[in-house]
């Protein structure tokens, strides 16, 4: 800037002595200024004025420069919390018997566990599997140092590869396009999960087998997590889960728990009215 400056001045100064010539020439009748000279006074003029706009701009961006210095010095946490990730509590019962809270503590065992990436949560209809998991759930938003992301899918008994993308997308919060093939799709659901450090990709109720690379689900790897719940071993065994097994509730248990969450879903029911 000192330089354009100093070479402005100068041209200034040229200027001037041009026109202190013109004058003496033009005292002359006969004489008239030449348009090239005409035009170089004017641009001269254009070029002074335009200079001047830029050295405003410019001692205005030193500004918001020195502006922008001082807020890059006080930034005490470069990350906050990404929204669209922010995983829902699931509404469950606190009731269950004790062979269940042995199951309960071998899976939490298995995701505490680096060594194992695929847990497979099998047992028979009614056996508290989901329940089970919804506490695990719940525990594990606790977890934020452990894992970044928990996410919940719940599969009809009718698996739908393209429903299965639509329900990850939504618990993801990100937008699949309607009309692309399931490949496409399946893309982008795997850059989403890939983007995570760790996470907690919870499939509930899986009847079929499944292929994770059609829906887009990457293998988990440096800590995240992929749990199913089952009614078939062969659905474990087929992706590879360390597979823990479900005992069947006593009676009373079973009972107990067909009450809690009767009376949640009504209490839940309740609630809504009142709104």
């Amino acid at each position: 800037m000192n330089d354009l400056n100093r070479k402005l001045q100068r041209l200034k100064v040229l200027k001037e002595d041009t026109k202190s010539r013109m004058s003496a020439k033009l005292q002359h009748p006969r004489k008239k200024l030449k348009e090239k000279v005409q035009l170089w006074l004017k641009d001269v003029d254009r070029i002074n004025e335009e200079i001047q706009d830029l050295q405003q701009n410019y001692f205005k961006k030193i500004g918001e420069v020195d502006e922008l210095l001082q807020q890059g010095k006080c930034q005490d946490s470069l990350v906050v919390e990404d929204l669209g990730w922010i995983e829902q509590a699931l509404c469950t019962t606190t009731f269950i018997g004790d062979a269940s809270k042995m199951c309960m503590e071998e899976i939490w065992a298995y995701l505490m566990d680096d060594g194992f990436s695929k847990i497979g949560v099998w047992g028979m209809g009614g056996s508290g599997k989901t329940t089970i998991m919804e506490l695990i759930n719940n525990q594990l938003l606790k977890e934020i140092e452990k894992f970044d992301t928990v996410i919940w899918i719940t599969i009809s008994e009718e698996l739908n590869i393209f429903k299965l993308q639509d329900s990850t997308a939504d618990a993801m919060q990100v937008d699949l396009p309607k009309d692309e093939y399931e490949a496409i799709r399946a893309r982008i659901i795997y850059q989403g999960l890939s983007q995570k450090d760790k996470y907690v990709l919870i499939l509930d109720d899986l009847w079929d087998k499944l292929s994770l690379e059609e829906v887009g689900i990457p293998e988990p790897s440096n800590g995240s997590k992929l749990v199913v719940t089952t009614r078939s071993l062969d659905v474990c065994y087929y992706l590879g889960c360390q597979v823990v097994r479900m005992p069947t509730l006593s009676k009373s248990d079973a009972w107990r728990l067909f009450s809690e969450k009767v009376g949640e879903r009504s209490r839940v029911e309740e609630e809504q009215r009142k709104k």
